[in-house]
Protein backbone atom coordinates (compact mmCIF):
# COMPACT_ATOMS: atom_id res chain seq x y z
CA UNK A 1 0.00 0.00 0.00
CA UNK A 2 2.86 2.41 0.78
CA UNK A 3 4.16 1.81 -2.43
CA UNK A 4 1.50 2.96 -4.36
CA UNK A 5 0.55 5.51 -1.90
CA UNK A 6 3.90 6.98 -2.53
CA UNK A 7 4.09 6.17 -6.15
CA UNK A 8 1.00 5.94 -8.02
CA UNK A 9 0.91 8.57 -11.11
CA UNK A 10 -2.77 9.44 -9.71
CA UNK A 11 -3.25 11.38 -6.78
CA UNK A 12 -6.44 10.51 -6.12
CA UNK A 13 -5.17 6.74 -5.86
CA UNK A 14 -2.42 7.71 -3.73
CA UNK A 15 -4.61 9.16 -1.29
CA UNK A 16 -6.91 5.77 -1.78
CA UNK A 17 -3.75 3.39 -0.31
CA UNK A 18 -3.18 5.39 2.76
CA UNK A 19 -6.78 5.62 3.53
CA UNK A 20 -6.91 2.14 3.09
CA UNK A 21 -3.79 1.71 5.23
CA UNK A 22 -5.49 3.25 8.30
CA UNK A 23 -4.57 6.99 7.71
CA UNK A 24 -7.09 9.13 8.07
CA UNK A 25 -7.08 11.89 5.26
CA UNK A 26 -9.11 14.56 4.44
CA UNK A 27 -10.31 16.32 1.25
CA UNK A 28 -7.25 18.06 0.59
CA UNK A 29 -5.99 20.18 -1.53
CA UNK A 30 -2.68 18.81 -2.86
CA UNK A 31 -1.31 15.71 -2.38
CA UNK A 32 1.94 14.90 -3.71
CA UNK A 33 4.15 12.21 -4.61
CA UNK A 34 7.02 10.18 -2.84
CA UNK A 35 5.12 11.00 0.20
CA UNK A 36 6.23 8.38 3.39
CA UNK A 37 3.79 7.87 5.77
CA UNK A 38 3.98 5.43 8.79
CA UNK A 39 1.16 2.78 8.21
CA UNK A 40 2.42 0.23 10.49
CA UNK A 41 0.19 1.40 13.67
CA UNK A 42 -2.97 2.34 12.14
CA UNK A 43 -5.09 5.99 12.78
CA UNK A 44 -2.49 7.74 14.18
CA UNK A 45 -1.69 9.90 11.35
CA UNK A 46 -4.87 12.47 11.17
CA UNK A 47 -4.43 14.51 7.91
CA UNK A 48 -7.53 17.15 7.76
CA UNK A 49 -9.15 19.51 4.88
CA UNK A 50 -7.59 21.68 3.02
CA UNK A 51 -4.03 20.41 3.47
CA UNK A 52 -1.67 20.60 1.20
CA UNK A 53 1.16 18.34 1.28
CA UNK A 54 3.94 18.65 -0.89
CA UNK A 55 6.06 16.24 -2.70
CA UNK A 56 8.49 14.08 -0.54
CA UNK A 57 7.59 15.06 2.80
CA UNK A 58 8.27 12.02 5.45
CA UNK A 59 4.80 11.81 8.39
CA UNK A 60 6.26 9.64 11.37
CA UNK A 61 4.25 8.41 13.97
CA UNK A 62 6.65 5.83 15.93
CA UNK A 63 9.67 5.98 17.61
CA UNK A 64 10.50 2.21 17.76
CA UNK A 65 10.78 0.13 14.64
CA UNK A 66 9.00 -3.09 15.43
CA UNK A 67 5.84 -4.19 17.61
CA UNK A 68 4.35 -6.91 18.86
CA UNK A 69 0.88 -5.63 18.56
CA UNK A 70 0.46 -3.36 16.44
CA UNK A 71 -3.37 -3.52 15.87
CA UNK A 72 -3.57 -2.03 19.53
CA UNK A 73 -1.72 0.96 18.71
CA UNK A 74 -4.68 3.58 18.10
CA UNK A 75 -5.23 6.69 17.52
CA UNK A 76 -4.11 8.19 21.33
CA UNK A 77 -4.38 5.28 23.19
CA UNK A 78 -2.61 5.05 26.62
CA UNK A 79 -0.77 2.11 25.39
CA UNK A 80 0.47 3.67 22.04
CA UNK A 81 1.75 6.69 24.55
CA UNK A 82 3.04 4.84 26.78
CA UNK A 83 5.33 2.80 24.18
CA UNK A 84 6.87 5.52 22.45
CA UNK A 85 3.85 6.12 19.78
CA UNK A 86 2.17 9.06 19.45
CA UNK A 87 -0.43 10.78 16.91
CA UNK A 88 0.36 13.51 14.07
CA UNK A 89 -2.05 15.72 13.43
CA UNK A 90 -2.00 18.41 10.42
CA UNK A 91 -4.56 20.81 11.16
CA UNK A 92 -7.20 22.42 8.38
CA UNK A 93 -5.64 24.35 6.00
CA UNK A 94 -2.07 23.76 6.48
CA UNK A 95 0.46 23.92 3.98
CA UNK A 96 3.43 21.40 4.08
CA UNK A 97 6.63 21.99 1.97
CA UNK A 98 8.93 19.90 0.13
CA UNK A 99 11.56 17.41 1.90
CA UNK A 100 9.54 18.01 5.55
CA UNK A 101 9.64 15.83 8.37
CA UNK A 102 7.17 15.40 10.65
CA UNK A 103 8.75 13.80 13.74
CA UNK A 104 6.04 11.61 16.25
CA UNK A 105 3.47 13.80 18.86
CA UNK A 106 3.74 16.86 16.79
CA UNK A 107 0.46 18.80 16.04
CA UNK A 108 0.51 21.85 13.38
CA UNK A 109 -1.87 24.34 14.15
CA UNK A 110 -4.42 25.72 11.14
CA UNK A 111 -3.59 27.53 8.04
CA UNK A 112 0.41 27.14 9.11
CA UNK A 113 2.90 26.69 6.30
CA UNK A 114 6.05 24.72 7.29
CA UNK A 115 8.97 25.45 4.94
CA UNK A 116 10.53 23.11 2.48
CA UNK A 117 13.26 21.05 3.94
CA UNK A 118 12.29 22.03 8.15
CA UNK A 119 11.97 18.94 10.56
CA UNK A 120 8.91 19.59 12.83
CA UNK A 121 9.94 18.20 16.21
CA UNK A 122 7.40 20.04 18.12
CA UNK A 123 4.20 21.50 18.30
CA UNK A 124 3.77 24.40 15.42
CA UNK A 125 0.54 27.01 15.97
CA UNK A 126 -1.70 27.90 13.69
CA UNK A 127 -1.40 31.21 11.49
CA UNK A 128 2.21 30.96 11.59
CA UNK A 129 5.06 30.17 8.92
CA UNK A 130 8.08 27.99 10.83
CA UNK A 131 11.08 27.19 9.22
CA UNK A 132 14.59 25.46 9.79
CA UNK A 133 15.94 22.45 11.31
CA UNK A 134 14.31 22.36 14.05
CA UNK A 135 11.51 23.79 12.99
CA UNK A 136 10.60 27.56 14.47
CA UNK A 137 7.67 29.70 13.95
CA UNK A 138 9.58 33.07 12.13
CA UNK A 139 6.42 35.22 11.48
CA UNK A 140 2.49 35.29 12.17
CA UNK A 141 -0.21 36.34 10.46
CA UNK A 142 -4.28 36.36 9.58
CA UNK A 143 -5.60 37.04 13.35
CA UNK A 144 -5.60 38.35 16.64
CA UNK A 145 -5.05 35.15 18.35
CA UNK A 146 -1.54 34.76 16.14
CA UNK A 147 -0.57 38.13 17.36
CA UNK A 148 -1.01 37.14 20.66
CA UNK A 149 0.95 33.64 20.08
CA UNK A 150 4.03 36.34 18.34
CA UNK A 151 3.98 38.57 21.27
CA UNK A 152 4.35 35.28 23.89
CA UNK A 153 7.33 33.81 21.32
CA UNK A 154 8.85 37.32 20.57
CA UNK A 155 9.06 38.05 24.55
CA UNK A 156 11.65 35.43 25.00
CA UNK A 157 13.68 36.34 22.35
CA UNK A 158 15.06 39.41 20.00
CA UNK A 159 12.14 41.63 18.98
CA UNK A 160 11.26 40.20 15.54
CA UNK A 161 13.35 42.57 12.07
CA UNK A 162 10.57 41.00 9.68
CA UNK A 163 8.81 44.16 8.36
CA UNK A 164 5.18 44.87 9.01
CA UNK A 165 2.77 44.18 6.18
CA UNK A 166 0.09 47.07 5.62
CA UNK A 167 -3.19 47.51 3.56
CA UNK A 168 -5.59 50.12 2.75
CA UNK A 169 -9.01 50.22 4.16
CA UNK A 170 -11.56 49.03 0.58
CA UNK A 171 -14.52 50.85 2.30
CA UNK A 172 -12.97 54.26 4.07
CA UNK A 173 -9.54 54.31 2.72
CA UNK A 174 -7.02 54.22 5.79
CA UNK A 175 -3.79 52.36 5.59
CA UNK A 176 -3.30 50.04 8.93
CA UNK A 177 -0.84 47.51 10.28
CA UNK A 178 -2.30 44.12 8.71
CA UNK A 179 -0.93 42.29 11.92
CA UNK A 180 1.23 40.06 8.85
CA UNK A 181 5.29 40.29 9.68
CA UNK A 182 7.09 38.63 7.15
CA UNK A 183 10.25 39.54 4.61
CA UNK A 184 9.74 38.63 1.08
CA UNK A 185 11.43 35.57 0.54
CA UNK A 186 9.04 34.51 2.89
CA UNK A 187 5.60 36.21 1.83
CA UNK A 188 6.55 34.86 -1.58
CA UNK A 189 5.60 31.21 0.04
CA UNK A 190 2.44 32.45 1.25
CA UNK A 191 -1.01 31.51 -0.48
CA UNK A 192 -2.98 34.78 1.04
CA UNK A 193 -6.52 34.54 -0.76
CA UNK A 194 -9.13 36.29 1.26
CA UNK A 195 -7.83 37.11 4.56
CA UNK A 196 -10.12 39.49 6.43
CA UNK A 197 -8.59 42.36 8.76
CA UNK A 198 -10.85 44.97 10.38
CA UNK A 199 -9.38 48.75 9.73
CA UNK A 200 -9.02 50.53 12.80
CA UNK A 201 -12.82 52.23 11.79
CA UNK A 202 -14.35 49.11 12.33
CA UNK A 203 -14.58 48.48 8.47
CA UNK A 204 -13.89 44.53 7.82
CA UNK A 205 -12.77 43.49 4.32
CA UNK A 206 -11.23 40.73 2.63
CA UNK A 207 -7.64 41.37 0.68
CA UNK A 208 -5.78 38.99 -1.56
CA UNK A 209 -1.84 39.34 -1.83
CA UNK A 210 -1.39 42.05 -4.13
CA UNK A 211 -3.26 44.43 -1.24
CA UNK A 212 -0.38 44.06 1.05
CA UNK A 213 2.30 46.55 0.95
CA UNK A 214 5.13 47.74 3.05
CA UNK A 215 5.75 51.58 3.91
CA UNK A 216 7.91 52.14 1.23
CA UNK A 217 4.92 50.87 -1.07
CA UNK A 218 6.43 47.76 -2.58
CA UNK A 219 3.57 45.60 -3.71
CA UNK A 220 3.16 42.18 -2.47
CA UNK A 221 2.83 41.14 -5.90
CA UNK A 222 6.18 42.00 -7.34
Amino acid sequence: MRFFGMYAPSETVRIAMYRKAGIHIGRVIEFGGNIWLGINYRNLINIEDDVILAGFTTILSHSFLFAARPEEYLFGSERARKDGYFPVIIKKGAKIGMHVVILPGVTIGENSVIGAGAVVASDIPPNCVAVGVPAKPVSFFGSTNAMSQNSIVRSAQEPSRHPVLYVKCKTCGVEFDSAMRCDEQILRTLDLRDNCHPCPNGHKNRYSKQDYYYRDRLKASE
